[in-house]
C-alpha cells in the first residue's frame, strides 16, 4: 500500500537520532523492525511512500508509529511565527519530513540508556550486537539472563549494569500500566527511577515512545544551540505543545551544518 504525505522523509528520520535499528538497503528502501514486526518502506518521491504491509497492519501499528495523524507542516508554521527566530525557520526548512516516531517502550528505554555519552554509529553497533544473539531485540528476561559480562562484550561498557538492572525492573513491574495516565512531568519523574536514566534520557523516552511532544531533551548539541541562538533557553512555552518536535529539527539542522563544514 502507499501513503501520501507532505511531511515525510525516511532518510531524515533515519538520521535524526531517534531510531537506531532502521537499515537502509542497497535499493534505497528501509527495513524497519518494530513491535516484533518488520516493515519495508520505499519512498518513491517527496510525497509518496510505499509500505510493505496490509491496510489492517497499517491501521493497527504503522499509522501511529509514524504519527501520521499529526499536522507537522501546520505546527512548524505556527511555531516559527510565534517564536520569531530565523535560525528555527532555517532548521524547520532543512528538517522538513522528520516525524516523531511512537516506538515500543522497552526498546526505547534500552536504546537511550545506551545513547548516554555516545554517538549514533556506536549506538547502532551496540544494539546490533545485542540483537545478534536472538535474531531480534531481546526481551527483558533475555537481556537480564545475558548478564553484565556478555552485555559489556557487546560494547555497552559501563552501561552493562544499568541494562541488567533496568531489565530486572521491567520484569518486576508493569511499567506500561504504571505510566498510563501520567502527565509528562510525572512520567519523566517515574522513568528517572530506572537505572541509568537521567533527565535527558527520560525526556528522550517520553518524546520517542510515550508521545509527550512537549518533552525537550537537552544534550550538548541542544545546549549549544540554546546558548548561541536563543539567549540560553529555548522558548518551549511558545511551541504549542510540540517543543520536542522542534528539538528534533534543531538537532538535525545543527548536525547537518557541522557535517557540511567537516566535508
Amino acid at each position: 500500500m502507499h501513503i501520501d504525505s507532505n511531511w515525510f522523509s525516511a532518510s531524515k528520520i533515519h538520521a535524526s537520532g531517534q531510531c537506531f535499528r532502521w537499515k537502509k538497503r542497497d535499493d534505497g528502501s528501509f527495513l524497519i523492525p518494530a513491535f516484533e514486526r518488520e516493515l519495508v518502506l520505499c519512498q518513491e518521491s517527496e510525497n509518496r511512500i510505499y509500505l510493505d504491509c496490509t491496510e489492517e497492519e497499517f491501521e493497527l501499528f504503522w499509522k501511529d508509529y509514524f504519527d501520521l495523524s499529526f499536522d507537522y507542516a501546520e505546527h512548524s508554521e505556527k511555531s516559527v511565527s510565534a517564536i520569531g527566530s530565523d535560525y528555527l525557520d532555517y532548521a524547520c526548512r532543512c528538517s522538513r519530513g522528520i516525524r516523531i516516531l511512537r516506538q515500543e517502550l522497552w526498546e526505547t528505554v534500552i536504546s537511550f540508556i545506551i545513547s548516554a555519552n555516545n554517538n549514533i554509529p556506536r549506538i547502532r553497533k551496540i544494539l546490533s550486537s545485542l540483537c545478534e544473539s536472538f535474531g531480534r531485540f531481546p526481551s527483558p528476561l533475555e537481556l537480564y539472563d545475558l548478564g553484565e559480562e556478555k552485555i559489556r562484550m557487546c560494547g555497552a561498557g559501563y552501561r552493562d549494569k544499568y541494562l541488567v538492572n533496568t531489565a530486572k525492573y521491567f520484569l518486576e513491574h508493569d511499567i506500561n500500566g504504571e505510566l498510563m495516565g501520567l502527565s509528562y512531568p510525572e512520567a519523566k519523574k517515574y522513568l528517572m527511577k530506572l537505572s541509568g536514566v537521567g533527565p535527558k534520557v527520560a525526556d528522550c523516552i517520553c518524546l520517542f515512545s510515550l508521545g509527550y511532544k512537549d518533552a525537550f531533551p537537552r544534550d550538548v548539541w541542544i545546549k549549544r544551540i540554546e546558548k548561541e541562538h536563543f539567549g540560553g533557553r529555548f522558548p518551549e512555552e511558545k511551541s504549542f505543545g510540540g517543543a520536542g518536535i522542534l528539538q528534533q529539527y534543531l538537532f538535525y539542522y545543527e548536525r547537518s551544518l557541522s557535517e557540511a563544514l567537516e566535508g
